[in-house]
């Protein structure tokens, strides 16, 4: 068999769910080389964010080295870079730093939050879609208490001490529930009253975490109802500013604090890619994870765009992530060996 080179581009879960697969498949074949290009040298667990962002756990409790994860597999060729461009025509991923020839592509790149062309959200409100967001967030939160406490002004201090989440996925309201958590300590270590501090999540559509059951979700909201937390449903946000949030309705809420997690969008940098594009930008492709209109390039993860049923893409989720990562390495693996490609 002729040399084969396997470029994955992305460490998130799906990116390493396949270049685990590939590598543990071709470890004795000295034809096949796999190279795992990502912009940090470490995968960050992108579902405990929230856990630094709420001051639970340190930011290295949800960093995992990649040189530490793919240690025994000898196979892989691990570059820390930014990719620039992929060349169709030549079969290359251009870096920023280097020129990587590909036979087989992945491009798992993942995500991004999605404002949805809301004024204000990119100059004022926080994201939460990677580990120094999260670390913004902490730090934030941590100076805004302790600056409230000395604050006089009544109006000032209740905005200061008022914190609200847009959005009512995974995300969102694991971020309040930490904010729920974290509430009496950051009250007692600042000497204020933890009834002062009020937490919000506002959310457009008529309910919330949508992506679950009804009776689990409402169940859900009679507990978060029930600690205090405040539910505005059917209530977009339309804009922005430094202390304030305005709804659809005309209502302002006075915050210093709005945390975005209202949405993903495709990772912006495959713009450039020159692949055809589904809704939010995510990159179609097939049963099997082949790119549309490409040859031998595959998408997964929260940058694929895959219809399983009608109008219904595949989630942007973790076990989504791992099994389309999963289902794109069984195809290069049956390309390479001939054998039958798999849905």
């Amino acid at each position: 068999m002729s040399q084969k080179n396997i470029v994955v581009v992305g460490a998130g879960f799906a990116g390493i769910a396949a270049t685990k697969k590939l590598a543990k498949q071709f470890k004795k074949n000295p034809d096949v080389t796999i190279t795992l290009i990502d912009r940090n040298s470490y995968q960050t667990y992108m579902t405990e964010l929230h856990e630094v962002a709420g001051g639970r756990v340190e930011p290295n409790a949800i960093q995992y080295d990649l040189q530490r994860l793919f240690c025994r597999l000898k196979n892989v060729h691990l570059v820390t870079d930014t990719v620039t461009e992929i060349d169709h025509n030549k079969k290359t991923v251009v870096t920023e730093n280097d020129v990587y020839a590909f036979d087989y592509l992945i491009l798992g790149m993942g995500g991004e939050p999605n404002d949805f062309g809301t004024p204000g959200v990119k100059e004022h409100a926080f994201t939460l879609w990677s580990l120094e967001d999260a670390v913004k967030i902490r730090t934030h939160i941590e100076e805004t208490v302790a600056k409230a406490a000395l604050e006089r002004d009544a109006a000032k201090r209740k905005a200061m001490l008022t914190f609200v989440v847009c959005g009512s996925g995974f995300t969102g309201i694991e971020m309040i529930g930490e904010l729920l958590d974290w509430k009496k300590r950051l009250a007692k270590d600042n000497k204020i009253d933890a009834s002062e501090i009020t937490l919000t999540v506002v959310e457009a559509a008529p309910t919330i975490l949508n992506m679950i059951s009804r009776s689990d979700a409402d169940k859900a909201e009679r507990f978060m109802t029930k600690k205090g937390i405040q539910l505005l449903k059917s209530s977009p946000i339309i804009a922005v500013d430094a202390e304030s949030i305005t709804l659809k309705s005309g209502e302002k809420i006075s915050t210093h604090t709005l945390i975005w997690t209202a949405g993903v969008k495709a990772n912006t940098d495959t713009e450039a890619f020159d692949m055809v594009e589904g809704r939010a930008g995510r990159l179609v492709a097939n049963e099997y994870m082949e790119a549309k209109g490409l040859e031998n390039v595959y998408v997964i993860g929260d940058l694929v765009y895959y219809e399983e049923f009608k109008d219904t893409p595949t989630p942007q989720i973790v076990q989504a992530a791992e099994q389309t990562g999963h289902t794109a390495a069984e195809n290069i693996i049956a390309a390479i060996e001939n054998t039958e490609k798999q849905k």
